[in-house]
């Protein structure tokens, strides 16, 4: 998840309860039919936040994170936009556009040498059958191997354990596809998580990573023991410090990502890291 994605505010937004429903209501009315036409517009864009192998220092793959060009309010954070992309039905639109956007950087990259993985943020909506098998498809046409892309399960709306969310799961694990618990500690992102999904990879928030007590260390702890026995590894994520880096070294973490090694960049800003990762 974008570290930036959680702070960035509206400077006009107004207090709980201070505004009527119904101009929420009419807002983000607003707001999906200006991002309809951002499809048709060229107005979405892909950046890129490179995590790092905390054994070797080297990059080993990327978060791709959405952002929009807005022609009048500037470059947009998914804050101000993925919620009304779920509301409005938009959610999977934006998916695609990710999907095809990251996959032909990532082929494009390895074309040249660069062999990073990709972790795409996809919402437990969108975890039906035929979401797996378009992915896969797309694995396929980009000529990608298997591990070159993960798809991060985010913690809203909630995980249900239905069926099809747990076959599409496991579909994409068999496909070759990683799948990651995005945001473990907040929310309905639990230990619980860690035992019942079928899981390649579980993502610290940053919020532990930033909490240095004893509870979160047992919490972190139990949670890569449970990991571990799934065969699965541990990302950081919120690094902002020299005192984050080092915690989730002690906590045994395999990677990690954020603020201390590079925010999220355009495709010609990360290009540079990626190219000196694979020198």
């Amino acid at each position: 998840m974008d570290d930036l994605s959680r702070v960035d505010r509206d400077p006009n937004a107004t207090e709980s309860g201070s505004v009527h429903e119904g101009d929420l209501l009419r807002s983000a009315a607003a707001v999906a039919g200006e991002l309809r036409h951002a499809f048709v517009a060229g107005e979405l864009t892909a950046y890129f936040q490179p995590q790092y192998d905390l054994k070797t220092g080297r990059v080993v793959a990327v978060e791709a994170l959405c952002r929009w060009n807005h022609p009048r309010q500037g470059l947009l954070l998914p804050s101000r936009f993925i919620d009304v992309a779920e509301q409005y039905g938009l959610i999977a639109d934006v998916g695609r556009f990710m999907l095809e956007e990251s996959g032909r950087r990532i082929a494009d990259w390895r074309a040249r040498g660069v062999e990073v993985g990709v972790s795409l943020n996809v919402s437990p909506s969108e975890l039906v059958p035929e979401f797996a098998a378009a992915i896969l498809g797309r694995l396929r046409e980009f000529d990608l191997p298997r591990h070159a892309m993960t798809v991060e399960i985010t913690e809203s709306p909630e995980i249900t354990y239905e069926r099809d969310e747990l076959a599409t799961l496991q579909a994409l694990i068999d496909g070759g596809i990683g799948v990651s618990i995005d945001d473990f500690g907040t929310g309905h992102t639990s230990l619980e998580l860690v035992r019942r999904l079928p899981l390649t990879e579980v993502k610290i928030d940053k919020s532990l990573v930033h909490d240095a007590s004893t509870e979160v260390d047992a919490l972190v702890r139990e949670c890569l023991d449970l990991a571990r026995d799934r065969g699965a590894h541990v990302v950081a994520e919120g690094i902002e410090t020299i005192e984050h880096f080092h915690r989730a070294v002690a906590w045994g973490c395999d990677r990690a990502q954020g603020y201390y090694f590079s925010p999220p960049l355009p495709v010609d800003e990360v290009e540079p890291l990626l190219r000196e990762a694979a020198a």
